[in-house]
């Protein structure tokens, strides 16, 4: 939605300022423009777009209630309304058609919807539109990573030297860079760092890469299906299980002492659906008469929910639990890719206690487990902190730090209803969160100092990897967790702790927490990994492409990557630097590169290769340059 500058007037009659505020819609259905006739009266003249068919012109006074002003029929159809100021602030918008973005437009939007994106790419969504590459990606099949990790072969011994593959991680990279369901993909990862499993300091999980690739499926599922039914898998998911340690959880035993393990009842509450205090739907919190926040649950309502999550175990693959420790240990690569086992004796019996007075009652039975599983599922989906909630989360993934309430209030509200009625509708929270007016503004972008985020060093290194078609010759991505880890700061299912690498409302000292904002990113931003990340890009691009990728191929089977300047070396090979310069500012910065950086980068270029740079070295040199800008860096 592209904001255009208020315009202020003082109304005679009533001593108040008028604002009027006009906003073209998310769709770019038409352009507004507003003339001041007199004191009393301003003219607005809507415009149609060329590929507007009809178009709604709305009126708010609060940027929430929208009434409709007007309808335009046809394309470059220009209307003129003469309106009273008789209110103190009015907004206008117009929905309907769509005017294809730009290629900044469409750069910037895949910048938010994958994990990179190629030229083509660019191109394509510039000849369709967003709302049509959408519709396109979620009908497209997913590309789930348990069948590729099950292909790969972990490489022990080459020659004397030993080499570690992860197939997980390999599978990773692989859909990263070849899977054409890209905001599938990208979605997945966002989940991922919500529904947080780690193998890091696991040897079960580090052990059992199969494992991790199935519980990324259940994201993988989940990016477009339902939440309720991706909370349900994820909970009785052995690898999440493990993790948090529901899994074996045996009901109480008062005379041993034992009561069920509180963990997985605490996290899937406090990080996976409601957060700690109760929300409006625009996410601000609610408070009690006496102005404090409301929790939205307490340490007893987490002892009832750990009843629920009793009776769970690890499946012997027959579908029958496995009770036994040390058969576990001996059959685990076998179980983990599988639900949890239900073993009704195991499960607590009697009523719980669940959130806002709703309660169960199954009891030790196969029948009763599941009757309180269901039952806990749904009283959390149906939560209405859950819609505020996870929305809030995904755009801090996909869009920018600080959402406004607007925002919020909007993509929840199509979690709750996405329009046909249906709760949950994943693809739908998606849609609505790639094609608010929010996100989609230029103009809001680039003049609100709260827009935008700091990229994950991890989606950095992706997008730079697919704008230039990394490919593998062997077949296989091999990555080093250690250089990973400590370059990046991060990488797949590796997170410290079940918080992610870093918190949604972590506060950088300064001037961010000053202004009561957040930028979680930056809690992994820090003198060492900043140090670290330009040593990285250093040689990477100039000395080698690949984050631990690239390496000596005459090594027999060690896998060797490739990535595709031809393009950018034949602006160089023509003394067009400045074409070079274009293009990569569309590739990598969105069109965004600021006119003091774009003349550093040329100087540099220029400089480089007037020596003994050859064009392949000037454009190596070039995407060094352009990773440490800050508008690679950060999203606006």
């Amino acid at each position: 939605m592209a904001l255009v500058r208020p315009i202020t007037i003082m109304n005679r009659y009533t001593a108040t300022i008028l604002v009027l505020t006009l906003l073209s819609s998310l769709l770019h259905a038409a352009s507004l423009e507003i003339r001041i006739v007199s004191l009393d009266w301003v003219e607005l003249k809507v415009t149609t777009t060329a590929t507007a068919a009809q178009t709604q012109v709305q009126q708010s006074t609060d940027l929430e209630t929208w009434t409709h002003f007007a309808t335009i029929s046809g394309s470059n159809v220009t209307q003129t309304y003469q309106i009273p100021t008789t209110q103190n602030r009015m907004y206008f918008r117009a929905e309907g058609g769509q005017a294809l973005p730009t290629l900044p437009e469409a750069s910037r939007f895949l910048t938010q919807a994958t994990l990179g994106a190629n030229y083509e790419t660019i191109e394509r969504v510039a000849q369709i539109g967003y709302d049509a590459w959408i519709t396109e990606q979620i009908a497209l099949p997913p590309s789930l990573h348990l069948p590729r990790n099950q292909s790969l072969q972990v490489i022990e011994q080459i020659g004397e030297e030993q080499l570690i593959l992860s197939p997980f991680i390999t599978s990773w990279w692989d859909r990263a860079m070849y899977a054409p369901d890209v905001l599938r993909q990208r979605v997945a990862f966002a989940l991922s760092e919500i529904f947080v499993v780690s193998f890091k300091g696991s040897d079960i999980l580090e052990d059992n890469q199969p494992a991790l690739a199935n519980y990324y499926d259940i994201l993988m599922n989940g990016s477009f299906g339902n939440f309720r039914q991706m909370l349900y898998e994820v909970s009785t998911s052995a690898v999440m299980g493990h993790f948090l340690s529901h899994a074996g959880n045996r009901r109480s035993d008062p005379t041993t002492n034992r009561f069920p393990d509180e963990n997985y009842a605490r996290e899937v509450m406090q990080l996976f659906t409601i957060g700690l205090y109760e929300l409006n739907q625009d996410g601000t919190r609610k408070k009690d008469q006496s102005g404090n926040d409301i929790p939205t649950y307490t340490n007893a309502q987490i002892t009832e929910f750990a009843k629920i999550f009793t009776g769970m175990t690890y499946n012997s693959g027959a579908g029958e639990p496995i009770l036994d420790e040390q058969e576990f240990i001996e059959a685990v690569e076998d179980n983990l890719t599988l639900p949890m086992a239900r073993y009704g004796p195991m499960h607590e019996p009697g009523i719980k206690t669940l959130l806002n007075g709703a309660t169960t009652d199954g009891g030790a039975t196969l029948a009763g487990l599941e009757k309180d599983l269901n039952a806990a599922i749904d009283n959390l989906f149906q939560h209405p902190n859950v819609g505020p909630f996870i929305g809030r989360l995904l755009i801090q993934r996909l869009v920018k730090s600080n959402p406004s309430p607007a925002y919020i209030s909007r993509v929840a509200a199509v979690f709750v209803n996405n329009g046909q009625g249906v709760r949950g509708d994943m693809s739908a929270v998606v849609r609505a969160i790639l094609m608010d007016e929010e996100a989609r503004s230029m103009v809001v972008a680039i003049n609100d100092p709260t827009h935008g985020m700091l990229r994950e060093p991890l989606v950095r290194f992706a997008h730079m990897a697919r704008a230039f078609d990394m490919t593998t010759t062997a077949g296989n991505f091999k990555q080093f967790f250690p250089f990973a880890v400590e370059s990046l700061g991060m990488a797949p299912l590796q997170s410290p702790s079940v918080f992610n690498f870093f918190l949604p409302d972590h506060q950088p000292l300064g001037p961010i927490a000053q202004a009561g904002l957040v930028a979680p990113e930056f809690q992994i931003t820090n003198a060492t990994t900043t140090i670290s990340t330009i040593n990285m890009w250093g040689s990477e691009t100039i000395g080698g492409f690949g984050v631990g990728f690239e390496t000596d191929s005459e090594v027999p089977g060690q896998p060797e990557t490739r990535v595709d300047l031809t393009d950018e070396i034949a602006l160089v090979n023509a003394n067009n630097i400045s074409g070079l310069v274009d293009r990569l500012d569309i590739l990598l910065t969105r069109g965004t590169l600021s006119t003091q950086a774009r003349q550093i980068i040329m100087n540099s270029l220029t400089s480089a290769s007037a020596t003994d740079f050859d064009a392949n070295d000037t454009v190596r040199y070039a995407l060094y340059l352009f990773a440490n800008t800050a508008e690679f860096n950060v999203l606006k």
